[in-house]
């Protein structure tokens, strides 16, 4: 089994970049191409090499086979040719021999594809330290894994189906209730007060005016106001997450 073209393109080449000149890489090991060392083989790497694109591109071709053969044959279980392309390129970019001893492959190999993405983000380190770089080519390895849902070995009738989350409503919501406890007694206090500042005025100027001045009918409206924001508020993140 090959890396597909577009693994090598979406992953491998996106992730270890091309240049065409001799350069020390962070452990100091004289890099050219995709990533290509000496201890990978022909062409050995000096100072102030330089190759071409189309030689990276062959370099690059040559060197995959040594990571795709070893891989093939770790594996005990059918893959994916997304499934593979993940695999190999994790191999390129940390070694066989991580491959070989890492959980991920244990995984793998007992059929856990679910878990894969998982064990893929524990290799973000460079020096005892999370890199950035890491963590986007493992992010991009797990989405790459998941691109197809179906594992080789399912068949369409047999694919389990997550189970449905039933919504709460807004009823059921604990943030609902408070709304409207909170809405309910502030209209009932603002209401008393209605009712008792038009007993005491002659004129709904006056009646106006009284409530206005009215420190208990404006606390209230306050209630009232929160009430209909902490409904507001619930409702747009139910309507947003369904929680």
């Amino acid at each position: 089994m090959k890396m597909s073209q577009g693994g090598i393109d979406n992953l491998l080449k996106k992730f270890e970049g091309c240049r065409l000149k001799a350069y020390h890489c962070p452990a100091g090991i004289l890099t050219i191409g995709y990533g290509h060392t000496s201890a990978a083989g022909s062409p050995e790497v000096t100072e102030g090499m330089t190759i071409t694109q189309d030689e990276a591109d062959e370099i690059l071709k040559r060197d995959l086979v040594k990571y795709e053969i070893p891989v093939t044959s770790m594996v005990c279980v059918k893959l994916a040719q997304n499934q593979f392309d993940v695999l190999v390129d994790f191999a390129y970019n940390a070694g066989v021999n991580n491959l070989k001893k890492s959980t991920l492959l244990k995984k793998v190999n007992a059929g856990d594809f679910d878990a894969v993405p998982d064990e893929l983000i524990k290799w973000t380190k460079g020096g005892g330290k999370v890199l950035p770089g890491l963590v986007r080519r493992r992010q991009a390895e797990s989405a790459w894994w998941n691109a197809h849902q179906d594992h080789p070995h399912d068949s369409q009738d047999h694919r389990t189906e997550p189970d449905s989350v039933p919504q709460k409503t807004m009823m059921e919501s604990k943030q609902g209730n408070s709304a409207i406890a909170v809405g309910a007694l502030g209209s009932v206090g603002a209401a008393q007060e209605v009712v008792s500042q038009v007993q005491n005025a002659n004129d709904l100027f006056a009646t106006v005016m009284g409530l206005l001045q009215n420190k208990n009918f404006l606390i209230m409206v306050v209630f009232v106001g929160l009430g209909m924001a902490i409904w507001y508020w619930r409702k747009k993140n139910m309507e947003k997450y369904g929680l």
